[in-house]
């Protein structure tokens, strides 16, 4: 419970507490526990939050209509590494502008978005992928902010399930 408080402090105040954290982004991926993409994006969300962690980037799955237990149990499932959070009034997906599952938002210290969009390029269009993505998208996005820059692509278009709070 004192961890989802503090997600929540963290989300009420957008930088403050992350800059004193040391955190250099965080990261919030949109999900839903019954979307065919964001399910099959699970083990690439869980190597991207891996790998950049250690390096300062805090991620968080962003869940629109679950409960928590089905939010855990969602988690659990796909060996998802961090932690997931509630957006039912879906403020934290029309501050990210977010309108599909998965996508990523990133945000700087200050709360600025730095990235939204899709985490690769595998899915073309719903119903057809890539077997391997040529674009990775939020990975290229993360390197170029702990490299100090921004990156290249500030927006791309996520494709997946419409978000349900941006579908009502």
């Amino acid at each position: 419970m004192a961890a989802f408080l503090r997600v929540l402090a963290l989300i009420a105040c957008w930088g403050s507490a992350l800059a004193a954290d040391g955190q250099k982004a965080t990261v919030y991926i949109f999900l839903m526990h019954d979307c065919p993409v964001a399910n099959a994006m699970a083990p690439e969300l869980a190597r991207l939050a891996t790998e950049f962690e250690p390096k300062g980037v805090r991620f968080f799955g962003v869940y629109a209509e679950e409960s928590a237990a089905e939010i855990a149990t969602h988690r659990k499932e796909y060996a998802l590494p961090f932690p997931g959070l509630r957006d039912g009034k879906g403020e934290l997906a029309k501050r990210a502008g977010a309108t599909r599952v998965p996508e990523a938002a990133v945000f700087s210290p200050s709360g600025e978005l730095l990235y939204r969009g899709r985490i690769d390029d595998r899915a073309v269009k719903l119903g057809v992928t890539r077997p391997v993505p040529q674009r990775h998208d939020l990975r290229l996005a993360l390197e170029a902010i702990l490299a100090g820059g921004k990156p290249e692509r500030k927006f791309t278009e996520a494709v997946g399930c419409y978000l349900p709070s941006v579908a009502k």
